[in-house]
């Protein structure tokens, strides 16, 4: 049994907004102008990309094996690992903060939450990513099926 955790857009939403303005140019130089085919090709071909690109995780239970991929449309890129070294699974709670400056100077930041389930070797050392959630009820949800399937000890993060 495989899952598959899709992450998030590799582009921020800025970028999508971009990428589908990109689209419809390109549709409509496809559509108006002989000329300009090849560019609206062009065009139309990188807002698809900006547009339809993400990113993710997949665990298979069966064969105990994690892939993190870059994924366009159907085509799922990414190198398998196995997770043997992990014995155990933890739901960390994690503060983000990022920051950013407007044209005048002015610094603005941003706080959220994130709930991260991941897999930990036995020293607490070594992490495994697996996916966040902005909900602390789902995820801890989830870990807990997760570690079922992967029978693996839910414990509490606590590094040696």
């Amino acid at each position: 049994m495989k899952i598959d955790y899709k992450l998030d857009r590799i582009f921020p939403l800025m970028f999508v907004i971009i990428g589908i303005t990109l689209i419809i140019c390109g549709l409509i130089l496809l559509g108006t102008f002989d000329s300009r085919m090849k560019i609206g090709i062009t065009i139309l071909s990188i807002g698809l990309i900006i547009v339809f690109t993400r990113k993710g995780t997949i665990v298979d239970f069966n064969q105990r094996k994690i892939k993190y991929y870059v994924g366009l449309f159907f085509i799922k890129i990414g190198n398998w690992k196995t997770i043997e070294e992990y014995t155990f699974i933890s739901l960390l709670k994690i503060n983000q903060k990022s920051y950013g400056y407007s044209r005048t100077g002015v610094q603005f930041s941003e706080k959220k939450k994130i709930y991260r389930i991941c897999l930990l070797n036995k020293t607490h050392r070594s992490r495994l990513k697996i996916t966040d959630y902005k909900d602390e009820n789902n995820a801890y949800l989830e870990a807990q099926r997760i570690a079922e399937n992967l029978n693996l000890e839910f414990v509490n993060y606590s590094p040696i």
